[in-house]
């Protein structure tokens, strides 16, 4: 008798069955729970490092402990995307070749500069001056070719999230709906602390969130709405 094969819940039913509560966060973790996870929506992937680094120290609460694999590995799906957009390694890779370059430049140029009029080695003189000017022109052009290659890069993402609209279309609405109840226990924990709401502005990436009162949208220099809760 042959032995019946298990069969494993995929993720999209683990995805399906899942219901977050954001239960236990106090209102700051809330406040960062609702940008990572509002940002992530428009593929703007944090590093989640300070969040597992809070939960080994243990200062996140149990109920938020016990959700975070599942939360993870809808976040991570979002983070896999980007690497597979034809042509962003090759942007990544030439701009990690400037930052190298340019840090180069720099380690070298300092202790040369150092020696020159600290030690009063003027005999590096000619060699110093001219190796910091190279330096700092070249750091100047790495970050105004960086900052380019930061905009391409963002472009493209969303050009291939336009191009593939079905693409992680179930864990984009879960975004919003964890973002929601955590919009609601912000509220919730407003009233509790007895806070304003105005003292407690948040950052969004998105607007279409009942509960929420936009104080300021993106301009050139600010990327995110500033928005108060509703209380």
């Amino acid at each position: 008798m042959s032995k019946r094969k298990r069969v494993e819940p995929s993720q999209d039913q683990d995805l399906n069955s899942f219901e977050f509560s954001p239960t236990g966060l106090d209102l700051e973790w809330t406040k960062d729970m609702i940008t990572v996870f509002d940002g992530y929506r428009i593929h703007r992937c944090f590093d989640l490092t300070f969040i597992e680094k809070a939960i080994g120290e243990g200062r996140l609460p149990r109920t938020f402990v016990d959700q975070w694999k599942v939360i993870r590995t809808v976040l991570h799906k979002f983070a896999a995307v980007g690497p597979k957009v034809p042509g962003i390694i090759k942007l990544y890779e030439r701009r990690q070749l400037l930052r190298y370059i340019a840090t180069f430049l720099m380690v070298a140029a300092v202790p040369t500069i150092v020696a020159t009029y600290v030690f009063s080695l003027v005999w590096l003189a000619p060699i110093s001056l001219p190796l910091v000017a190279v330096a700092v022109v070249f750091f100047v052009i790495q970050w105004t070719v960086g900052h380019y290659i930061n905009l391409k890069t963002a472009r493209m993402i969303d050009d291939y999230w336009i191009e593939h609209k079905s693409l992680l279309r179930a864990e984009n609405n879960a975004l919003k709906k964890w973002t929601q109840r955590l919009i609601a226990h912000a509220k919730f924990r407003l009233r509790k602390e007895d806070q304003l709401s105005s003292k407690n502005p948040i950052k969004f990436y998105n607007d279409d969130y009942d509960g929420i009162i936009v104080k300021a949208t993106p301009n050139w220099y600010r990327k995110h709405y500033v928005v108060n809760i509703v209380v």
